[in-house]
C-alpha cells in the first residue's frame, strides 16, 4: 500500500505492544497488506494501523475472526433478575402440578374397574 493512497485506519494506540502485534498478525495471516504509521502529538506519539480503503471490510472481518473485535456493548446481566427467577419457579410448579394430575388420573383409571367390581358385589 503506497503512502498516498486512500487508507482506512483500523487501530490507534499510543504504544507498540501486544495488542498492536496481534492485529498485525491477523492481517498478515489474512494476506491483507497493512502499514503502521506514527503521528506525533503534543501528548504522545500515536501509532495507526492502516489498510487500503478497498481492504477495509475484509480487514475488519479478519480482525473479528482473529479475536480482535470490540466486545458487544449490550450484555446480559450476570445474575438473573428476581422476577425472572420467580417466573422460572412458577413455570416449574405448573409443570409439576400437571405431572401430579396426570399420575392421579392414571391411578384412578387403573383402579376404576376394581372399584366398580367392589361396588357391584357389595350391592348385590
Amino acid at each position: 500500500m503506497a503512502r498516498g493512497d486512500n487508507r482506512a485506519v483500523l487501530f490507534v494506540t499510543d504504544h507498540i505492544g501486544p495488542a498492536l502485534r496481534r492485529r498485525e498478525r491477523c492481517l498478515v495471516l489474512a494476506g491483507i497488506p497493512s502499514v503502521l504509521e506514527s503521528e506525533r502529538r503534543p501528548s504522545a506519539i500515536y501509532y495507526k494501523l492502516c489498510v487500503a480503503d478497498a481492504d477495509a471490510v475484509p480487514a475488519h472481518l479478519a480482525l473479528a475472526m482473529g479475536g480482535c473485535a470490540r466486545p458487544p456493548r449490550l450484555r446480559e446481566p450476570a445474575t438473573p433478575a428476581l422476577i425472572d427467577g420467580l417466573g422460572d419457579v412458577a413455570g416449574m410448579l405448573r409443570d409439576e402440578a400437571g405431572f401430579a394430575a396426570a399420575r392421579l388420573l392414571a391411578a384412578v383409571w387403573a383402579a376404576a374397574p376394581l372399584l366398580i367390581a367392589t361396588l357391584l358385589d357389595s350391592g348385590a
